[in-house]
């Protein structure tokens, strides 16, 4: 029985993934990954459209976060990890098309509620981008990962919270392509995590400055746990580790040290791979070479009839 595609989404802009991405995207897709064709797309272009003083990191950065998949557990035999830089010369193609069914209003609606679209002017400046934003500023962020999930045929689009709107963006071109051209294109199913967020060390929203990250030191590890004094939080990433029992334990029991190292241990047991299994730069690329060559006929063979609804043919 042939597997349904299932599209998982991320920006790997920041680098080495942490616990708020293990526990809200990464630890649900390895759990399911085995149901779908599953694909994992990494936005580079995303990232270097969106932070260009940070371009000549973002591939390293990549890197680091095509290992930690793998070290999640992924299954890269039998799935696969693309970076959208990759396959840009065919998906973009696509946006080309899908863009002339999209309105003005619209897309300006998007942007102006958007990261990029509430900057201020030094705001801009401190992330290298010009006093006023570019045409590729403007549409990609806001039509480049729904392109990308419809022209892959996706069945199911899976990642945390922040991806949903994506889901209305891919409504609305496939509304107005079936009203306007009279094409049918599949909107995939939004397959939402088991773990939408969670806090960080801080007892507030994880992100990098108050998280863990999954390759940490253990002597790092250990410093974290024990500067924790909510127990909440514990109880939260307990629940994320399918740990309700020692939650639950914990809820009716006062947050000790010995509480502390307990966690710790059952924490840094967990994150065993991320700290021990590194791997070569060859063997990353090699890796995202046979997803590259593993979706591009998915790409080739959805342009076909999207070009043919508006009479574009190739002489």
């Amino acid at each position: 029985m042939e597997r349904k595609n299932l599209i998982s989404a991320h920006n790997p802009v920041t680098g080495p993934r942490h616990l708020g991405h293990y526990f809200g995207a990464m630890k649900s897709l390895v759990e399911c990954q085995h149901e779908y064709n599953t694909i994992v797309v990494l936005d580079d272009l995303l990232a270097y459209f969106m932070y260009p003083k940070e371009r000549e990191y973002i591939q390293n950065r990549t890197l680091y976060v095509v290992q930690d998949f793998i070290n999640s557990g992924f299954d890269i035999e039998n799935n696969n990890i693309v970076l959208t830089s990759d396959i840009a010369h065919l998906f973009l193609e696509h946006m080309l098309y899908y863009s002339t069914v999209i309105d003005t209003e619209y897309c300006n609606h998007l942007y102006e509620n958007s990261f990029l679209g509430s900057l201020k002017s030094y705001q801009r400046k401190e992330l290298g981008l010009s006093n006023y934003p570019s045409v590729t500023e403007w549409l990609y962020p806001q039509l480049g990962i729904a392109s990308m999930a419809l022209s892959l045929n996706a069945d199911y689009f899976q990642g945390g919270e922040e991806i949903i709107g994506y889901i209305y963006i891919m409504q609305e071109i496939a509304e107005n392509l079936k009203r306007r051209n009279g094409i049918s294109i599949n909107i995939p199913e939004y397959v939402p995590s088991k773990i939408g967020y969670i806090n960080g060390v801080d007892g507030k929203y994880m992100i990098q400055k108050n998280c863990v990250f999954l390759s940490e030191k253990l002597e790092d590890l250990e410093s974290k746990i024990m500067s924790i004094n909510d127990k909440r939080v514990f109880q939260e990433w307990y629940n994320s580790l399918h740990r309700e029992d020692l939650s639950k334990e914990l809820e009716l029991s006062n947050l000790t040290t010995d509480a502390k190292m307990n966690f710790f241990n059952i924490l840094a047991e967990e994150l065993r791979p991320f700290r021990e299994n590194q791997l070569t730069n060859e063997f990353l690329l090699d890796v995202l070479d046979k997803g590259k060559n593993s979706v591009e006929h998915l790409l080739k063979e959805s342009l076909f009839p999207l070009k043919d609804s508006l009479n574009i043919y190739s002489i």
